[in-house]
């Protein structure tokens, strides 16, 4: 993603963070906020750090059930604009508090009898992204096993 295209991708997810948190939007005060809490602004890596930073945030607080995450918010996949990032992505939303707790409520949820295998093989983006992201153990859980339960009678 060309700069000016990252930077304007950043500022929406900045808009969309005050939004949710309920906060008046002053564009004035967002490339202070971005120099001050990420860097030299002259650098992409201090964009890619903020647009990760808050898309995770914003994943997090406009959260309504746990499944989503699984399902849409990390089920990248390439023709996403955002899939170049979704390592960073996921990483920043397991630095926040519950961020992992979370992705596993949605995996219980995913998993249970609410859900269809169908349902549940629609998940493949977030299921290559965590073996991507953790050589095949996710939280001290083997991928594998996260595609086990879905075979398991439990879940029927």
């Amino acid at each position: 993603m060309k700069l000016k295209e990252l930077k304007q991708k950043v500022f929406e997810e900045w808009q969309d963070y005050c939004w949710f948190k309920q906060v008046v939007c002053q564009p004035e005060t967002f490339k202070p906020e971005i120099r001050e809490r990420f860097g030299d602004m002259r650098r992409k890596v201090t964009w890619e750090k903020a647009l990760c930073h808050f898309k995770a945030l914003n994943a997090q607080i406009g959260l309504l059930d746990a499944h989503t995450l699984i399902l849409y918010t990390f089920n990248f996949t390439p023709d996403r604009w955002d899939y170049e990032y979704r390592h960073q992505i996921l990483e920043e939303f397991l630095t926040l508090p519950d961020g992992l707790e979370l992705i596993k409520l949605g995996l219980e949820q995913l998993f249970s009898r609410d859900f269809t295998s169908e349902e549940r093989g629609q998940a493949d983006g977030f299921y290559q992204l965590v073996e991507e992201s953790t050589g095949r153990e996710f939280g001290k859980l083997p991928v594998e096993s996260i595609r086990r339960i879905e075979a398991s009678p439990i879940s029927r």
